[in-house]
């Protein structure tokens, strides 16, 4: 299924059941008066949901290693979407995953039927849901039966106000991976290295799968090359830079740089990908397009090796975050406060507009598909950026410490709530 059709399902379906069951859920919880109680002693399986966006993962990932370290000897189980599921294998502290199969309508019910079996087993004792908007998401962890819930809340998400044992104000304006981290604290987890994204596993398979690739390419043994992505998700298409500027991007870096250039991309990609390389006069040998050849560990291998990765505000940005790779990243639709990254060998290019950014704020942006924003970041702009990040020359210091109160004076975290009884 497609990402919006499955937004259609989650509001027209989801949203009614998610109201149904936080009526039962209010009622319920004044009769039966569970422990709600978090301590080390007494939480053994604990668990992350998070369906869609491999960004995210990587993000919440400070968050995961501080659970792991206020809960030590728990189980740690992820529940995630299939397509994910590749990406989650790869993170540390996870000890399970069980992922649900959204291609069809029937492989989701069946697949979030089995879910639910599997962590009503479990008996959880703390959930996190690590989902916004999602009624889907809100169903599977009220009916999981976990002792605590806890997720994320603002007013276009009510329904979760009597579903969660615990929620989190969710603030657009501070970057994510400070978002997911009140997030433990309402656990009582405090923040372990939360700035260090990570560590992202990559094997040498996956190393010698890009080796491999390249070899066949005619390009041998590469020590220093290019990436570039122009992609962007389904979810928001308007993220991406036109691919006019990234083909002209690509033959100004043929002129100045003796390097080859990789693009990449997922399978669904390809035609993307393709339409960039198209308008490239006479790229020869020198660009090399590998959309949809990769498995994800030789992608991330690929990233891990690169010079310079130039990439739209999508997952590949992120991974790279991870892996420690100089990246040059384009945003737009996106607040780059929110999902981009400070410190070194990182560039974020954002030219701000009136309407941007829009995500997070709208259902669907007012450009209508007419993304300024990204049109407005022009060719020169990014080479110069790219040849800072080549030479080391724009170098700044690591990410810079939150200058924001996350605590009140009684160390409870700002922006909770707490369903009464608990």
């Amino acid at each position: 299924m497609k990402t919006q059709t499955k937004i259609l399902i989650d509001r027209l379906v989801g949203l009614p059941l998610a109201w149904l069951i936080n009526l039962m859920s209010r009622f319920l919880g004044q009769v039966l008066r569970r422990d709600h109680s978090i301590a080390p002693e007494n939480v053994r399986t604990i668990v992350f949901s998070k369906y869609l966006g491999m960004r995210s993962m990587i993000q919440a990932t400070p968050m995961i290693r501080s659970v792991r370290a206020a809960f030590p000897h728990a189980r740690l189980i992820f529940v995630t979407g299939q397509s994910c599921r590749r990406m989650v294998e790869r993170l540390e502290h996870i000890d399970q995953i069980i992922t649900v199969d959204d291609r069809s309508v029937f492989r989701l019910v069946w697949t979030s039927a089995r879910v639910l079996f599997q962590l009503m087993r479990a008996r959880v004792d703390l959930y996190f849901d690590l989902e916004l908007y999602s009624a889907y998401s809100s169903l599977i962890a009220q009916c999981s039966l976990a002792r605590n819930r806890l997720g994320f809340y603002r007013e276009s998400a009510q329904h979760k106000r009597g579903n969660y044992t615990h929620l989190m104000f969710f603030n657009t304006r501070i970057p994510i991976r400070y978002i997911y981290l009140p997030l433990a604290r309402l656990a009582g987890c405090e923040p372990v290295r939360p700035d260090t994204l990570g560590l992202i596993r990559v094997e040498p398979a996956d190393r010698q799968e890009v080796a491999s690739r390249l070899a066949t390419l005619g390009v041998g043994e590469v020590r220093r090359y290019l990436v570039i992505n122009p992609n962007a998700s389904d979810l928001l298409v308007e993220r991406r830079w036109p691919t006019e500027r990234f083909a002209q991007l690509i033959e100004q870096l043929i002129k100045r740089y003796d390097l080859p250039i990789i693009l990449i991309g997922a399978l669904a990609d390809q035609d993307h990908v393709s339409s960039v390389l198209q308008q490239v006069q006479g790229h020869g040998a020198r660009v090399l397009n590998l959309a949809g050849t990769l498995s994800l560990g030789g992608l991330l291998a690929l990233l891990e090796g690169a010079a310079c990765v130039v990439t739209n505000d999508t997952g590949p940005m992120h991974m790279a975050w991870a892996l420690g790779a100089r990246t040059v990243c384009l945003f737009g639709p996106v607040d780059p406060l929110h999902y981009g990254r400070e410190g070194t060998g990182v560039e974020l290019l954002h030219r701000p507009v009136y309407r941007s950014p829009c995500v997070h704020e709208v259902d669907l942006p007012p450009c209508n598909g007419n993304n300024i924003c990204m049109h407005l970041i022009d060719v020169h702009t990014v080479l110069g950026a790219v040849e800072r990040s080549l030479t080391k020359s724009g170098d700044r210091p690591g990410p810079k410490p939150l200058a924001v109160l996350l605590s009140d004076s009684f160390s409870q975290p700002l922006g909770r709530i707490v369903r009464g009884g608990v």
